[in-house]
């Protein structure tokens, strides 16, 4: 999963809470003695939001996050990674976390050439290439690549 894969590749301490935060949510007074209603819910909150938050937190702590994971997704885990985020609000955030960056750090635009319709004739089909009128590139459209574009070139995924 792409969340595992950026807390298996952090060298955080933090990085190892997930599996202690789950327990901690699912049963709270787990090895301790809780003599405060409350402490209950604070100690299963705090370990709902540390399982959901965890890994936003541990992908700000690398230096360099698109070197330090080049290489380390698959195609399948961007893939999946995607489509969780549009239901889950925790994928959604880190989504929106690592577009972000990319956007900020990258140049995310694509430069492709139009293609043209020869079978039509238009009226003046020599247009300016007789004329001495500088040349005008209009044949070019810039487009945004699409996030899952963005995730497969600056993780390097093959």
């Amino acid at each position: 999963m792409f969340e595992e894969i950026i807390l298996s590749n952090s060298s955080e301490k933090q990085a190892k809470l997930k599996g202690p935060a789950l327990r901690a949510y699912k049963k709270p007074d787990i090895g301790v003695d809780i003599n405060n209603k409350s402490a209950y819910y604070v100690i299963r909150d705090c370990g709902l939001i540390t399982s959901k938050y965890l890994v936003p937190f541990i992908w700000t702590c690398f230096e360099d996050p698109f070197n330090d994971l080049k290489g380390k997704f698959s195609k399948d885990d961007i893939k999946d990674f995607l489509k969780r985020a549009e239901k889950e609000n925790d994928a959604k955030h880190l989504k929106h976390i690592i577009i972000g960056d990319i956007k900020n750090r990258f140049e995310t635009k694509v430069v492709t050439s139009s293609v043209f319709d020869y079978s039509k004739e238009e009226d003046d089909i020599y247009g300016s290439y007789y004329s001495d009128a500088e040349e005008i590139d209009n044949d070019t459209v810039e487009t945004e690549m699409t996030e899952e574009e963005m995730l497969i070139k600056f993780f390097d995924v093959s």
